[in-house]
């Protein structure tokens, strides 16, 4: 699942971005041209959510691979042995 939240992370940052730098040169992405009016704040938001996604799924990766410490667990003594 993390593996899709950085995809999903990577195209919003490079779409809100990108939008910023191609408004520069009067271009735009056909799949936000609907948001023409609202940039640059739109490409900002995007871009941070976007920014936002991937730090989340680097976190989740490494809460998954980090190792978890439990306390040792000894087997019960038995009456009569040695402890």
């Amino acid at each position: 699942m993390s593996s899709i939240m950085m995809r999903i992370g990577v195209l919003c940052a490079v779409l809100g971005f990108g939008t910023l730098v191609l408004e520069q040169f009067d271009y735009e992405f056909r799949i936000l041209s609907w948001a023409t009016d609202m940039q640059p704040v739109f490409g900002i938001v995007l871009g941070v959510a976007g920014l936002a996604l991937i730090g989340g799924s680097v976190a989740l990766n490494r809460a998954k691979s980090a190792p978890q410490q439990q306390a040792p667990v000894q087997p019960p003594q038995q009456p009569g042995q040695p402890g």
